[in-house]
């Protein structure tokens, strides 16, 4: 039903969409949702499809100007971009230096290759000892850190252990272990984690003690990705099939939307994409806020919108998790799902140009779209505003090659905006050329696009590409620097092209890293090189990014240590 107008498609998703009461769970498809217990059904309005009031087309696009670091990629937009950082710069980044490296008391998973999550900072939290700025992190096990961002000293942590064993055995892509990266309310001081029971949970940003009744909002153990705020009320989403319950073994992928105006009654609601593993939505960043809702990106799978499956896609559910509202899919995503060039392992991010609002985003298959961020893929659903030549992944390879993670955007005090896009491999032999190519971008580099409209039509105009020692991590930009790490991890995920069927062979694998991770920092309009951390980190991380907050550059490693660079 491809041609169906928007409006009734959406209707009849609402319907379809409800998992909450018992019959809106029948009406899932698959009949696979799971309704979470301890939590209080949601009401839904009734909806009237001929009365829907017009929408801002700006609404929720502009970031808060802040130097904290409040979510994962700084804002609910996911930009990437401190704009409220002022200490660092082109002029003085290669003065940076490793100011401090702290070992958090943890064993990392075999199974899993993230330990930590990407720290969250905030400035003046007022603790025993004064106001401090502070970075929080979560680990896999479920112990939640407050770490002093000058001294690198543990102010407290508290551990949240799942008294109640999986259901199924780890391996290295269900690793029962937490991933989701929290979320901070700075005017309440409030932090906001999910924990491997299942439960969402908020800790006081001073010391820790609880600011919420611990509520199941999804089943244990499921992969779920980073965590957004958006007036009181707190998005996930979870994907990859993952975790589950004896009577929900396998959990379908979701948008969750958490009410918590009352912190003792939390309200929830599920938006599902798909049945069972595949369609689900496993951007790392997350549900990224704008005008139609909270937009996520979804794996391969079946692409059937009037039966409720959305795979390949990029989805915006309202807000509230009231159903799904829009959604983008490429044209070509039957070859994308035929080689596993899934969009999922891409996320997106929203920006406004020239007063339009719009979402860049790609994945493995290493395409970089412009979207509407209201009109995602226009009437046909499958038409972006602008798609990139093929920029990487010449082997249409699942792994090893491509984009994988969000990319970041700044704008210059011209208005040039620009976004820089992180490239697994080598650039494609069909890559357009670049101003400006600095060192050597065989194992991985960053993409510098500059965004560009003309006659009303959108572009993207090829900056400058540096590269990475390998593959990089969602970059991050504050006041005209762009920051980078070189992972190191290993990439490699079928070696010969065979799956590994022992679950300890192929976690070992994938653990055992090709190189160490790199700090990188880059002149946000030529790419020059600025800085490189070299040696000074020793391990490597997965499904990072660097945080920029207070004049400091924040990292995370596999074997649990957080670092900070910053002006000596």
């Amino acid at each position: 039903m491809p041609n169906m107008p928007k409006l009734l498609l959406s209707t009849l998703l609402v319907v379809m969409l409800l998992p909450v009461s018992g019959a809106a769970q029948a009406a899932s498809p698959a009949g696979s949702a799971v309704a979470p217990s301890g939590a209080q059904a949601a009401e839904h309005p009734a909806f009237h499809p001929f009365q829907m009031p017009k929408l801002d087309p700006l609404l929720n696009t502009q970031p808060p100007v802040t130097d904290d670091w409040l979510t994962f990629s700084h804002d609910p937009q996911r930009t990437g971009w401190n704009n409220g950082e002022t200490t660092l710069s082109p002029s003085n980044a290669s003065n940076l230096k490793l100011l401090w490296s702290t070992q958090l008391p943890l064993t990392p998973s075999p199974f899993a290759a993230q330990t930590l999550t990407a720290p969250v900072v905030v400035a003046d939290v007022q603790t025993a000892d004064g106001a401090k700025t502070v970075a929080y992190t979560i680990s896999g096990d479920s112990t939640l850190y407050a770490i002093d961002a000058d001294t690198g000293k543990i102010l407290w942590q508290k551990a949240f252990p799942d008294a109640n064993a999986p259901v199924h055995d780890a391996n290295w892509m269900c690793t029962d272990t937490e991933q989701a990266t929290p979320v901070i309310d700075k005017e309440k001081g409030v932090i906001y984690f999910t924990t491997n029971d299942g439960d969402l949970r908020a800790a006081s940003l001073a010391d820790g003690s609880p600011k919420l009744t611990p509520t199941v909002i999804e089943p244990p153990y499921v992969r779920s990705w980073s965590l957004n705020l958006v007036d009181d009320v707190v998005y996930t989403s979870m994907g990859r099939g993952c975790g589950g319950e004896a009577v929900h073994s396998m959990v379908s992928g979701n948008v969750v939307a958490a009410d918590v105006h009352d912190p003792d009654h939390i309200t929830v609601n599920h938006v599902y994409t798909g049945a069972s593993r595949p369609a689900g939505p496993w951007n790392r960043g997350g549900p990224v806020l704008g005008p139609e809702g909270v937009y996520v990106q979804t794996a391969d799978g079946r692409y059937d919108p009037a039966s409720g499956f959305f795979a390949e896609s990029v989805v915006a559910i309202r807000l509230g998790g009231q159903g799904i509202d829009d959604s983008f899919t490429p044209s070509n995503w039957r070859y994308m799902n035929a080689h596993d060039l899934d969009l999922g392992a891409g996320s997106p991010i929203l920006f406004v140009f020239h007063g339009q609002a719009l979402i860049a985003t790609g994945a493995k298959e290493s395409i970089e779209y412009l979207l509407d961020a209201n009109e995602l893929g226009g009437f046909d659903h499958n038409t972006p505003l602008y798609a990139s030549p093929k920029l990487g992944n010449d082997p249409d390879m699942l792994e090893q090659y491509g984009i994988w993670g969000g990319a970041a955007t700044w704008q210059n005090a011209n208005g040039d905006r620009y976004i820089y896009v992180p490239m697994w491999n080598a650039p494609s032999k069909n890559a357009p050329a670049f101003s400006h190519t600095n060192g050597d971008v065989s194992q991985g580099s960053i993409m510098a696009f500059q965004v560009i409209e003309n006659d009303d039509k959108f572009s993207l105009q090829p900056a400058w590409i540096s590269g990475v020692n390998q593959a990089p991590d969602s970059p991050a930009v504050a006041n005209g620097v762009v920051f980078a790490v070189g992972s190191g991890e290993q990439t490699m995920q079928n070696p010969g092209h065979k799956i590994i069927r022992d679950r300890y062979a192929a976690a070992k694998l994938r653990n055992t890293p090709v190189g160490h991770q790199i700090l990188y920092a880059f002149d946000a309009e030529t790419g020059k090189q600025l800085f490189s951390s070299q040696d000074s980190l020793t391990s490597w991380d997965h499904f990072s990014q660097p945080v920029i907050a207070h004049g400091k550059v924040f990292v995370v490693s596999y074997d649990g240590h957080v670092s900070a660079f910053g002006l000596k």
